[in-house]
């Protein structure tokens, strides 16, 4: 049981379902409970400790009925004593069809079953000969299993694993029985049985095939995309994976939120606080019975980030930007400025627009002009210069190419001073840096830290080292 259910909940958090450890063992014990004889009391159970909203709840719902549809052999397998008409149909799957052979094959063959020739056959062809095909599903699982019917990432893999899952079952062997059989006349009737049969177990074999990839692997290509999204250059990003990119950036931002929105507070632990310890205690004649501990906390700083928005970046300013504003629950003080050539704040756009919308306002109104880095500083001078205190943490993204202009490196230099940390991003490598008009190393004596950041993998990485660094 634990086998089975334990694939169960596997392909439910291949389908998206959010399920803890605790709600396994909580599922698990709801299955001892209820047993897996009754489907709609099971359903039920596993639907409450495995579901935490209604959508949830139909998928739960598909799932376990698709799932214990290609799990035939789950009640078969308790008593194998009971005879294939005796044995329960599995939950949510309504009582199989018989075969549909043809009644005078099979009457001329039912004389040849026990005859010494089929004493001779193969395994499964004395199984085929059988007729019941309800319980070659159990071998079938069987098969699968060590076939690889799980472990499938595309569609086009099925017919290899269907054929897999047919030989392991002995295909070969019941093949060459065919061929033997069909060079005397007499054996017509039975080679014609055989033949219908081995027909209708391939495609039962197809079907299994197909409900396993459904059930476990069909979002395998799009996590392989989305894995290969992570890595790529965002520069390289074209519009037809703008709202996938999206997506994974509003995860990964999701993602740290979650694992940085408590702040950081020492409480009950580290060193003893004597004064307010004494003070808490004054009116019981020096007895401790109230303890006071040193406690810290460390306040969330300003962000304020700086993006060039030139022809070269915006790309990566685009998602840079995303990313910030989809952690707001961890960084709520985030100052925006875009620049080209001149400086232009556009915290307010943000916060007025859609984020999308607004992105796309920021890149057509200010991107895509020279770059002036110069220029861009000395109005960053002007308007925020003054705001910039020892909590402030200052991110610029930029590849420092000036177009042989002056950099305005006093500017960045007082930046650095007044600020508590100074990240620049730059989408280049760093073996890109102080090539051609580059001016990086004018910069980089007044930055805390550097950094390559052409993908949203380095996006995330960063990121999430300054949020452990500063929450």
């Amino acid at each position: 049981m634990q086998k089975v259910l334990g694939d169960f909940i596997h392909a439910l958090r291949q389908a998206g379902l959010p399920i803890s450890s605790a709600e396994t063992l909580d599922a698990l014990k709801a299955a001892q409970l209820t047993g897996i004889e009754n489907g709609p009391l099971l359903r039920q159970a596993l639907g409450m400790t495995l579901s935490k909203r209604l959508e949830h709840r139909l998928i739960h719902d598909q799932m376990f009925d698709q799932y214990f549809n290609a799990y035939e052999h789950l009640e078969q397998s308790d008593d194998p004593n009971l005879s294939a008409s005796d044995k329960p149909q599995p939950a949510g799957r309504p009582e199989a069809a018989p075969a549909t052979v043809d009644n005078r094959a099979a009457a001329d063959a039912a004389g040849a079953i026990n005859s010494p020739l089929a004493r001779q056959l193969s395994p499964l062809a004395q199984q085929l000969m059988g007729g019941d095909m309800s319980a070659m599903q159990v071998m079938i699982a069987s098969a699968g299993t060590g076939a690889g019917a799980q472990q499938i990432t595309f569609n086009t893999q099925i017919p290899v694993v269907t054929y897999r899952v047919m030989q392991a079952l002995g295909g070969s062997e019941l093949q060459q029985d065919l061929a033997a059989m069909a060079k005397d006349d007499e054996n017509s009737a039975l080679v014609q049985l055989l033949r219908q049969r081995r027909t209708q177990l391939q495609q039962q074999i197809r079907d299994y095939v197909e409900q396993q990839y459904l059930l476990f692997n069909q979002n395998e290509a799009l996590r392989l995309r989305e894995d290969k999204l992570q890595k790529i250059r965002l520069t390289n990003i074209d519009l037809s994976n703008y709202k996938l990119m999206g997506e994974l950036v509003r995860k990964a931002a999701k993602r740290l939120a979650s694992m940085h929105s408590r702040r950081r507070r020492m409480t009950r632990r580290g060193l003893l606080d004597v004064r307010r310890t004494i003070a808490a205690n004054a009116a019981y004649d020096g007895f401790l019975f109230h303890t006071k501990w040193k406690s810290t906390r460390i306040e969330r700083p300003e962000v304020i980030v700086i993006c060039d928005v030139s022809g070269s970046v915006s790309q990566v300013a685009r998602f840079l930007l995303l990313f910030l504003y989809c952690l707001q629950d961890v960084l709520p003080r985030v100052r925006s400025f875009v620049f080209s050539s001149e400086m232009a704040e556009v915290t307010e756009l943000f916060a007025s627009k859609d984020m999308d919308e607004a992105l796309a306002d920021v890149l057509k109104r200010w991107g895509n002009a020279p770059t002036h880095y110069g220029k861009a500083l000395a109005d960053f001078e002007q308007m925020a210069l003054t705001d910039i205190d020892n909590k402030t943490t200052v991110i610029m993204l930029g590849d420092a190419r000036n177009n042989n202009e002056d950099g305005n490196i006093p500017v960045w230099q007082k930046v650095y001073r007044q600020s508590q940390r100074v990240l620049w991003l730059n989408p280049e490598g760093s073996l890109s840096w102080d090539t051609g008009d580059s001016i990086m190393n004018q910069y980089a004596p007044y930055c805390s830290h550097i950094e390559t950041c052409n993908s949203l993998r380095d996006l995330n990485r960063i990121l999430g080292s300054e949020l452990k660094r500063n929450t």
